[in-house]
């Protein structure tokens, strides 16, 4: 009778547990949701960070079609149409910033390739360009990608952290494959990131067949141009089943994100070219992605990494980064 009596009364704080957890869940949910109805850009347009969010998002469309190993004259010409917008709008509003003018010349850089080129765009883009680049004459010409030797771009792996860290940069040129043995080295490296409790909830899943690659790769929306050069792709995912209590519901992305950054470094060490792929996408895509690679229910895709061998010249977008100004603040 006591073994029952104690069965019965495991079971039912399991229950009042259970739904204990539920009704936390949806509180702290609830608390995510507003704050992201209150501030997220998606929804909100006419503050400055949001509308140079818009822009630096815009400007890397462009400088990515730059440095693209088979870049297309002529190429995004909404895409550019939209960041000229952009560009005046912010400036009627708000003083120039950094990111701003690095966007000037990334449209200056668009247009000097097609000057070099002969190639006549479409007249209501050249005259926009004309006239932005007029009311915003750009200080650094054609700043819009880097040209880069594999000799160069590799020539810091024995250079102290602040070289070697300043050296890596997301590679959209692959030319080769890259081994096994380069990924295994790069990923038994990245293990030394830290984690909560160390429980390292970061998971590797390395994509080797061309067919599944090329599937993968149709529900990302933006590796196009390069994504079909890789040689491999390494999906990122986090364990859901080492979350132990329901404040740490974020946590699988800030534990993955460091994995994810140390990964890169190691993938750099080991001369593996890499670029990180976000996974924001439907639902949808992320079950289809799941049914190709066999990706387990509990565990959350967090970024993919294309992966190859960089040839022996090739550009590099030039994403300026913004001052330590706007990104610390100290406490007094």
């Amino acid at each position: 009778m006591l073994n029952l009596l104690k069965k019965i009364s495991n079971r039912l704080n399991a229950i009042c547990y259970t739904r204990s957890s539920r009704y936390k869940l949806r509180y702290l949910y609830s608390y995510d949701r507003k704050r992201f109805i209150r501030h997220a850009g998606s929804l909100h347009h006419e503050e400055k960070e949001q509308k140079l969010a818009s822009v630096i998002m815009a400007y890397h469309v462009v400088e990515k079609g730059l440095s693209m190993p088979e870049r297309r004259l002529g190429f995004g010409h909404d895409a550019v149409l939209n960041l000229i917008s952009l560009i005046r709008d912010y400036s009627e509003k708000f003083p120039q910033d950094d990111q701003i003018l690095h966007a000037i010349s990334v449209l200056d850089a668009y247009r000097e390739v097609h000057r070099k080129e002969n190639f006549n765009l479409n007249p209501d883009l050249q005259q926009a360009l004309d006239s932005l680049l007029a009311d915003f004459p750009p200080a650094d010409h054609g700043k819009g990608h880097m040209e880069m030797t594999r000799e160069q771009y590799y020539a810091h792996l024995e250079s102290p952290f602040p070289e070697f860290s300043a050296s890596r940069h997301s590679v959209r040129h692959f030319n080769g494959p890259v081994s096994l043995e380069q990924i295994n080295k790069a990923v038994s490296l990245a293990r030394n990131a830290p984690s909560a409790c160390n429980r390292q909830h970061a998971r590797v899943h390395c994509i080797c067949d061309k067919e599944i690659r090329e599937k993968v790769l149709s529900l990302q929306n933006g590796n196009r141009g390069f994504g079909h050069l890789a040689d491999k792709l390494l999906i990122i995912t986090a364990d859901l089943h080492d979350i132990r209590w329901e404040e740490e519901r974020n946590d699988l992305y800030t534990n993955a994100g460091i994995f994810l950054m140390n990964l890169c470094y190691a993938l750099h060490a080991n001369k593996v070219a890499h670029c990180l792929l976000n996974w924001s996408v439907s639902p949808l895509q992320d079950i289809r992605l799941r049914q190709l690679v066999s990706i387990p229910d509990h565990e959350t895709v967090v970024c993919i990494l294309a992966c190859g061998d960089c040839p022996e010249q090739f550009s590099l977008a030039a994403s300026p980064r913004k001052p330590v100004s706007k990104i610390l603040t100290i406490h007094r």
